[in-house]
């Protein structure tokens, strides 16, 4: 008779629903943190037990008007640790009844306790376990409600349930009167892989305890719950009570607490762990709004300067003159460069005051309706003493050569008077027209011509001094070579020595100490290492640079100038240079036969471009901003730190962590998502915002609608987690191997890393160089993992994304899920007054990036929202990437420089390659550089991946096969003629 009647009562609950009039009240219960040991033998006797929350309201909600009490009592508590899952009930019933022993069997048929756990709102998968007074288990994970059910799931997945059951009567004698049962058991996180494992301290679950009792004394099973089922279905989900997890101080962990915002007292994420360095920059002329600086040179004999900006990246450049005045306002426009081009570099004839020639190094054509190949001219003008303008009318051109890339064209006369003139290999990659060992033509070298002495046919003539003169098949201009891309030449006036920075390719960046014949052997070698070892050296040895950076410390080298000026002496005679990336700035000293010193001097977030000398001899700093926030900088002594600051050398000491084993963040500590990940070789990640409380400052965020990301206060920690599954598929898996802190400490943006320890229970800080590892993931190879230096960090953290990467309109705009309460992430922080400015009551369903993974968003907005978060950091107005690439998400696809362009780098042996051809992923440089990995290969994004994402690989392949060309433009009507 039970039998039957169970069977009945399974199909009820697999297809009834009657909703609810009006949603229930939903419970909140408490699952405290286990204080002590317990044994799994059903009695819970130990003091440990008798911290947990009584749960005993079990009822039949379903009723509604008619609802009642269980006809029998039900007294159940839950523990947990960062182990298992813990569970006891006790359970008055006068007829002790449980037939089912085959585990995995029908036991809702018996006497039975029931565990629902439904993790996620906003996920369908949940979790059923099930005693009975037997002590057989039945355990099930179901994906999704009414796919299946028992039937389908059970035994689906493995689980390691341990239970005891402890009996007050007899078992299966109905005549008999019994007084209950009750059911201790423990189930590990790892059980509970399939929607994450274990949760987070103050997150909240949905949760329904259950039981079926069966009786003489009444028919049928007395059905009952401590949910507020609106529907007679244990499975109804919807309606089960909220479960909040506590952590060992018996608090509820879920960050800003929802209602109100809890402060962050506890950051000890104050100052750097290294030393000062013994520079900082200080604005030169702070009335003065620039555009995208490039250069600066000082009039001789006279307080003007004249510099070169650009209007907008990679575009037209023009020459100004500059006073010399810290109250300076606005620069004098004096000359564009002709048919559009780009000027790099400007300098003055030793005889100036006599003949006032200045010379000036560009690359373009000389009509911008040329359809001619690009050339890098020398072109001298004169000087008006007059007027202090530029005689555009007096235009020769010296010299010129093809080049389209890599150009060099920067110019400085040597002590002996003659011309000295920069070249690179004209490519824009690696020398694939191999001219960095080729000698007959001008590119890849330092050129040295004499301009007083011009010959009949040309207005230069070569020195007869130059070292490869008179030899065949040689340019006699050549004075050294094997150059990429010569970013700047200086000449010690002084001693003369030359100086020459350059750009690398893919891990160096080098400074050259240049004297009379030296090959520097680009490209058979890379500064000092090989690069392409089956290409040929040319006539002279390979010649080392005097300083050879890698990639962790520069990434695209800005050379300098020489410093022999009053206010800081002890630079006297160093050449300063710096990098256009990382913003670092170095000193190097030469005797002439070896480097006698070489040391960081300042750590700026600057795009440095060029380096000057002010009309007094000072140091000058260019920053290569746009939209008029580029500027000059000098140098000063930084402020001396009367003690080092404690920086946190592990997680435990950040004060962010109420439990660094757990990764339980501190209450203060807000959690977010953002739209579209950033590829990382598919680890699983966290990321917080902690703003530390501040009395009397204002520690809100300026929220700024549109914006690639927010501006955020001094002491500010963005933090992020990464873990690594080492079964692969299986979330229960995950290790953590390193969280990440960005914080921006007295005006500027800083990045740290810190590696877990194998135990799992604390992170070390990662030295200032970054490290390396590998770990097992489950493949046939060890995954490697790279931790960044800190200059890495600020590598894509970089001024032109702002800094911050994740922090924006289109990254938050969406629902966040706080503990089993969602909110958009937008409405929430500004309801916890954490926002300044304007910010959407309603934010706006259009501003937020597409999931790239999202196979139901639109393919477009799926491409472009990669692309922003992937490439866009570097591929933006002055973000350092070589391409002309504009891949921000607010940038039209036709202004992107990306369909039908071709490539300015390497071609990868592609036949007729653009970026991306309409219609043909195989000719697509794009998808090439997203589908590889490696040196040499090319791959995108360049840091931080070992790992092709195939996902996205996918993605391109299909969206390159659906993109067309623009229609062409209309031709314009033909006269009509008689």
């Amino acid at each position: 008779m039970r039998a039957l009647f169970s069977v009945a009562l399974v199909g009820l609950f697999a297809g009834s629903a009657v909703a609810a009039d009006e949603p229930p009240v939903k419970p909140a219960f408490e699952c405290r943190w286990l204080t002590g040991p317990i044994t799994i033998d059903g009695v819970a006797d130990e003091d440990a037990w008798k911290n947990a929350q009584v749960i005993d309201k079990f009822s039949l909600p379903w009723l509604k008007d008619k609802a009642r009490p269980a006809r029998t009592a039900t007294r159940a508590r839950l523990l947990w640790d960062s182990e298992n899952f813990y569970f006891f009930a006790d359970m008055d019933d006068a007829d002790l009844y449980a037939d089912i022993t085959e585990r995995d069997g029908q036991t809702w048929s018996n006497d039975v306790f029931e565990v629902f756990f439904k993790p996620h709102t906003d996920k369908p998968g949940y979790y059923e376990f099930q005693v009975n007074a037997a002590g057989t288990e039945m355990d099930m994970y179901l994906p999704k409600r009414g796919t299946g059910g028992y039937q389908r799931y059970k035994g689906d997945t493995e689980f390691h349930l341990k239970t005891a059951v402890k009996l007050r009567g007899t078992l299966n004698k109905w005549s008999d009167k019994d007084e209950g049962w009750s059911v201790e058991g423990q189930i590990p996180w790892r059980d509970f892989g399939k929607t994450g494992g274990k949760p987070e301290i103050g997150v909240t679950w949905g949760l329904a305890l259950c039981r079926y009792d069966y009786s003489v004394d009444f028919e049928g099973p007395d059905l009952s719950t401590c949910a507020p089922l609106s529907v007679s279905n244990f499975h109804w989900h919807e309606d089960y009570a909220r479960l909040r997890f506590l952590g060992p101080d018996g608090e509820a962990r879920l960050p800003a607490g929802l209602k109100n915002r809890v402060p962050l007292l506890t950051s000890a994420v104050v100052g750097s762990p290294d030393p000062p360095l013994p520079y900082r920059p200080v604005r030169a002329f702070p009335n003065l709004q620039l555009t995208f600086p490039i250069a600066l040179d000082r009039v001789p004999g006279t307080s003007d300067l004249l510099i070169i900006t650009q209007g907008k990246s990679y575009a037209a450049t023009t020459i100004y003159r500059l006073a010399d005045d810290p109250a300076v306002t606005e620069p004098v426009p004096l000359l564009e460069t002709p048919g559009g081009g780009t000027a790099y570099g400007i300098c003055f004839h030793p005889k100036f005051a006599d003949n006032g020639y200045l010379y000036v190094g560009w690359n373009g054509r000389l009509d911008k309706e040329s359809k001619d190949p690009k050339k890098c001219f020398i072109t001298r003008y004169t000087w008006d003493r007059a007027t202090r303008t530029i005689d555009a009318n007096s235009a020769l051109h010296i010299v010129s050569w093809e080049s389209d890339g890599h150009n060099g064209a920067d110019v400085e006369f040597g002590l002996d008077g003659k011309l000295l003139i920069t070249s690179g290999d004209g490519t824009s990659d690696s020398d694939t027209n191999l001219r960095g060992q080729e000698m007959s033509h001008l590119t890849a070298k330092l050129l040295r011509i004499d301009v007083d002495r011009p010959e009949k046919d040309r207005p230069y003539s070569v020195p007869a001094d130059n070292p490869f003169v008179g030899r065949e098949g040689i340019a006699p201009e050549t004075w050294a070579y094997g150059f990429r891309n010569p970013w700047r030449l200086a000449v010690d006036p002084k001693t003369g020595h030359v100086w020459v920075g350059n750009n690398g390719q893919d891990l160096w960046e080098q400074v050259f100490f240049v004297r009379k014949g030296d090959n520097f052997g680009w490209s058979v070698y890379e500064g000092g290492h090989v690069f392409y070892a089956e290409r040929k050296l040319g006539p002279t040895p390979h010649v080392l640079p005097a300083a050879d950076h890698p990639h962790s410390e520069a990434r695209s080298l800005t050379g300098g100038v020489v410093y022999h000026g009053q206010k800081l002496p002890e630079l006297a005679g160093a050449y300063i240079y710096g990098d256009h990336s990382t913003g670092r700035i170095w000193g190097i000293r030469h005797d002439g036969t070896k480097v006698t010193w070489n040391k960081l001097l300042a750590d700026t977030t600057f795009n440095i471009s060029g380096f000057g000398l002010d009309s007094r001899g000072e140091l000058l700093v260019a920053d290569h901003r746009a939209n008029g926030e580029g500027a000059f900088y000098y140098l000063e002594p930084a402020a001396p730190v009367a003690a080092p600051g404690k920086f946190p050398r592990k997680l435990s000491d950040s004060g962010l962590f109420v439990s660094v084993k757990d990764h339980a963040l501190q209450p203060g500590v807000i959690p977010y998502s953002v739209n579209s990940p950033l590829w990382s070789d598919g680890a699983h990640k966290q990321r917080y915002i902690a703003i530390p409380e501040r009395p009397a400052q204002d520690m809100r965020i300026e929220f700024v609608a549109g914006a690639r990301a927010w501006k955020f206060p001094d002491e500010t920690v963005l933090v992020k987690s990464f873990a690594l599954e080492t079964k692969p598929g299986d979330p229960a898996s995950r290790r953590w191997i390193e969280t990440r802190f960005m914080t921006k400490q007295e005006g500027e943006w800083v990045g740290y890393s810190y590696r877990w320890n194998d135990e799992q229970t604390d992170a070390e800080l990662v030295p200032a160089e970054g490290a390396d590892a590998d770990y097992d993931t489950g493949g046939k190879t060890r995954q490697k993992w790279h931790f960044p230096s800190r200059v890495e960090c600020m590598v894509c953290h970089s001024r032109a994304a702002n800094f911050v990467l994740g922090l924006s309109e289109l990254q938050l705009n969406r629902e966040h899920d706080y503990g089993g309460v969602s909110e958009n992430q937008i409405q929430l922080l500004a309801r916890l007054g954490m926002l300044k400015g304007k910010t959407p009551a309603n934010p706006d369903p259009a501003q937020r990036l597409a999931d790239p993974y999202d196979a139901q968003a639109p393919l477009e907005d799926r491409v472009r929202s990669y692309l922003h978060v992937n490439c866009a950091s570097c591929h933006v107005g002055a973000g350092g990437g070589n391409a002309k690439l504009q891949l921000d998400y607010g940038t039209k696809l036709a202004d992107m420089k990306l369909v039908d362009e071709e490539p300015v780098h390497h071609k990868f042996g592609l036949a007729d390659p653009r970026i991306v051809v309409p219609g043909d992923p195989a000719r697509s440089i794009l998808l090439h550089r997203l589908s590889h990995r490696g040196p040499n290969s090319g791959q995108m994004p360049q840091l931080a991946t070992y790992l092709v994402d195939q996902p996205a690989v996918k993605l391109f392949e299909e969206w390159i096969r659906t993109v067309k060309l623009p229609d062409p433009a209309p031709e314009p009507p033909k006269s009509a003629t008689k």
